[in-house]
């Protein structure tokens, strides 16, 4: 049973981190490499990677690693230390991405240090929360005691492919939900870690910049036999 905290019977229109996709992978050198690049599961680095934003033009985004692969299931450990505690992180996944990486849908599964989560699909301006359906084209963050809340703290994010159109969430090994994709998402087995940064006047940059690094801990490449 989940219910949404106080402070969130407000809708949270996640809009405001995707309006425009854009899919820019910043390594903690800043250097930018184009999200249609992609990184084989099956050599990726386990290494905690850090990523650092900062610069008033990334504000009001979110920003992904190279895609990682075709999954069956992908787990990864996140840590922010710095940047607005409501900006999100977590995995992008079951998307259509055009020849320039740029993403028309998608599948989020996402934390926050404030201690929620969230699990919606996007397509434009449409939003399909999965985790509590409602009809206000609106996805909402809920509270979840699984997750370690805070700035510094270690969370695992598992997601977990339960048949074609679910998946099976956990956060540090707690099942927290069973998603159903919606009609006309999932159009991939494509999956990549993103970064969200606030606005204006969420965000303190130059001298607080959003830091959040990760790595990945385990993987199923899809196709391969469970």
């Amino acid at each position: 049973y989940k219910m949404k905290s106080v402070k969130n019977f407000k809708k949270i229109f996640l809009v405001a981190f995707a309006v425009v996709c854009a899919t820019l992978f910043l390594s903690c050198e800043s250097t930018n490499v184009s999200s249609n690049e992609k990184e084989l599961l099956s050599t990726f680095s386990k290494e905690w990677i850090e990523n650092i934003f900062s610069k008033t033009e990334q504000l009001g985004y979110f920003f992904t690693t190279p895609e990682l692969g075709q999954f069956n299931m992908i787990e990864g450990e996140f840590k922010k230390s710095g940047g607005y505690e409501n900006s999100a992180f977590g995995f992008v996944f079951g998307y259509t991405a055009n020849e320039e990486g740029m993403l028309s849908d998608y599948l989020r599964f996402e934390i926050t240090t404030a201690g929620e989560y969230a699990a919606y699909a996007c397509k434009g301006s449409t939003y399909i929360d999965l985790v509590e359906a409602n009809d206000k084209n609106t996805a909402y963050m809920y509270p979840s005691s699984a997750i370690v809340g805070g700035y510094d703290s270690a969370n695992k994010l598992k997601i977990e492919k339960a048949s074609d159109t679910s998946y099976n969430l956990y956060i540090n090994g707690t099942q927290v939900n069973t998603i159903t994709v919606p009609e006309g998402f999932g159009n991939s087995d494509g999956v990549m870690a993103f970064f969200s940064v606030g606005k204006q006047n969420q965000e303190q940059f130059p001298d607080n910049p959003v830091r959040v690094t990760y790595r990945i801990t385990d993987f199923q490449i899809a196709g391969e036999a469970k």
